[in-house]
């Protein structure tokens, strides 16, 4: 009897301490918790936060000067000839409204675009704003009747329509991008 009762102690004590050591070692739960809470934080939330050293001191929080939206990587942008790439979404007098266009290279050179579809309802913080001066340079794509073609002819900013993609040059600057050149079609 005395056999049995420590043998059911025994086991209580095994399933418990895999409970509290689950089934890897500390230091990967503890990995794995501060990635999933990375994942399920926003990023104005860890740009506030403040970032631990090595040694688990709290370091400055440092300012986001990069804003919220970025130009493309520098093998997409020569491999399309922008720095931004956008579908219109909002006109306005003397800008417009985008939401970006994804851009992939892929290994073997070819390319791959993504946007929202034309029928999606985008939220305005999601819009970029674009803004250019007088000495901006429009084009409009030539194109065939098949929608095919590579040579761009002069246009002005009357040309550019709502939903039309546009590929801009230019840089951002306190989240709104400043187009020197923009295609678009």
């Amino acid at each position: 009897m005395k056999l049995k009762k420590a043998m059911i102690l025994f086991c209580t004590v095994c399933i418990l301490n895999t409970m509290i050591t689950g089934c890897g070692s500390g230091s990967e739960s503890a990995a794995k918790t501060e990635e999933t809470q990375a994942e399920k934080a926003s990023p104005e939330e860890l740009n506030d936060a403040p970032l631990k050293g090595i040694d688990g001191s709290a370091e400055e929080p440092q300012e986001n000067t990069a804003g919220k939206w970025q130009a493309l990587e520098p093998d997409a942008a020569s491999a399309v000839n922008a720095d931004f790439l956008g579908k219109v979404q909002k006109m306005e007098e003397d800008s417009f409204f985008i939401v970006e266009r994804k851009v992939k290279v892929l290994d073997d050179g070819s390319i791959i675009y993504s946007s929202p579809s034309s029928d999606t309802d985008i939220p305005d913080s999601q819009l970029i704003h674009v803004v250019f001066e007088e000495d901006t340079r429009f084009y409009l794509k030539e194109t065939d009747e098949n929608e095919e073609g590579d040579g761009y002819e002069e246009a002005g900013f009357q040309d550019l329509k709502e939903h039309m993609f546009v590929e801009m040059k230019g840089s951002f600057k306190n989240d709104e991008f400043h187009a020197t050149e923009i295609r678009f079609f």
